[in-house]
């Protein structure tokens, strides 16, 4: 795909929702762009990259391991998807990986090159923090509803009562 091409492909992305042609174009120039073949590990659960992808083409899937078990497939990500923003600003652990489904071409944004985008262009790198919120609040919403549904579905009452309690602290302070 052309750069030109590119650019009008991440465009379209949600972490990039708003930006003007300098600040994507700020942005594009602080990128790394990245091919994987069907079957290859972009992401390693358990690792700490701090990156953000976003899947210019192709399909990826996101997996947990389970207990010995075969991986729990978590989601399926598409063109435009971002991932690897739970460990982006935290340098911690990938609590999932990321596999291509197909072949796939990424651009991939690292955390240092975010931070030399906050001093050269500090508007796109505010976009992308709120936006990256967005996906973050919008993501945590599903767990939350798939969770609940989950939970309330296949418990007791006395269980349903410390689920609930639970998420009560979760939104008050996370005093436990």
């Amino acid at each position: 795909m052309s750069e030109h091409g590119t650019i009008l492909q991440l465009k379209k992305c949600v972490l990039l929702q708003d930006m003007n042609s300098d600040e994507l174009d700020a942005v594009f120039r602080l990128t790394e762009s990245e091919d994987f073949a069907a079957g290859e590990e972009i992401l390693t659960e358990g690792l700490a990259y701090q990156s953000l992808w976003i899947i210019v083409t192709g399909r990826c899937e996101v997996v947990k391991s389970g207990n010995g078990l075969e991986p729990n497939r978590l989601a399926e990500l598409e063109e435009g998807a971002v991932f690897g923003e739970m460990s982006f600003f935290e340098k911690a652990p990938h609590s999932a990986s990321v596999r291509a489904l197909s072949d796939v071409s990424t651009m991939r944004l690292t955390r240092r090159r975010f931070e030399d985008l906050r001093k050269n262009c500090p508007a796109a790198a505010d976009k992308i923090a709120c936006n990256l919120v967005n996906i973050l609040s919008t993501r945590l919403r599903r767990m939350d509803e798939w969770t609940c549904q989950l939970v309330e579905g296949n418990c007791s009452e006395r269980q349903q009562g410390e689920w609930q309690e639970f998420r009560a602290k979760l939104y008050s302070g996370l005093q436990f």
